[in-house]
């Protein structure tokens, strides 16, 4: 239960009211899968995203400088990257990450790459992700819309909670965060709760309206859009290192 639990309405989800003292912090082993054996390669990925340098030294100090929900998140994003198959094109964080998400610049910059492999996940019938864009329906355009700044975007479209939401400002910075409740959740979902739309597209009504409830009333965004949630909505579903 958090702290703020009283002003909390009667509905909040226990599942989006788990904190620090119920949720694991990650280890510089355990994010670099190195606890059995040195795993040179997940220690260069985190290297490269954590400090922008080949020294593991460097960037284990540095991840130790960061408080745990930011540990946690970054693990987490990376976790769900390298499980999509795309940690490879990714480059240095830029700033502080923040509990849900980061920002970070297209591994040597190459955001032509970075764009055309987010790209392929959206193409076919059985691509996992769905395009910002109009021409991909008016409801994945608003999930791009309302984001100041973008000009690409990308969200999976068959995950239902603690979606990956992708986006691009005109300068080639990237834009990673996860969304509790994803309203683009179209893919392999129960299909009473798909909403199809000739012109104007797909949405998932039930994830739609646990979005609005929770996400879009900054009152509770702030409570359930945090890594604690996020790592047990996870769990059993995406491989985590810790």
């Amino acid at each position: 239960m958090t702290d703020e639990g009283a002003r909390l309405p009667k509905d909040f989800p226990d599942y989006l009211r788990h904190t620090d003292a119920d949720t694991p912090v990650p280890t510089w082993a355990q994010v670099t899968r190195s606890r059995a054996a040195k795993n040179d390669l997940m220690i260069a990925h985190l290297s490269r995203l954590v400090a922008d340098t080949t020294d593991a030294a460097l960037a284990q100090a540095k991840w130790e400088s960061w408080p745990g929900p930011y540990q946690r998140s970054v693990a987490l994003l990376v976790d769900k990257i390298y499980h999509e198959g795309w940690l490879d094109y990714v480059g240095a964080i830029q700033g502080w990450p923040w509990d849900g998400g980061c920002f970070f610049q297209p591994r040597h910059r190459d955001h032509a790459a970075l764009v055309a492999r987010l790209d392929a996940k959206a193409t076919g019938n059985n691509g996992a992700y769905i395009q910002g864009r109009l021409d991909a329906g008016w409801f994945a355009y608003l999930t791009h819309r309302h984001h100041r700044g973008w000009v690409k975007s990308w969200m999976e479209s068959d995950v239902a909670m603690a979606a990956l939401h992708l986006g691009m400002f005109d300068d080639g910075l990237m834009e990673a965060h996860f969304d509790v409740f994803n309203a683009l959740y179209i893919k392999g979902a129960p299909r009473r709760e798909v909403v199809r739309i000739p012109l104007l597209g797909a949405f998932n009504r039930a994830m739609f309206k646990l979005h609005r409830r929770y996400e879009l009333k900054p009152q509770y965004a702030a409570l359930a859009r945090t890594s604690a949630n996020f790592y047990h909505l996870m769990r059993g579903n995406v491989p985590l290192s810790f």
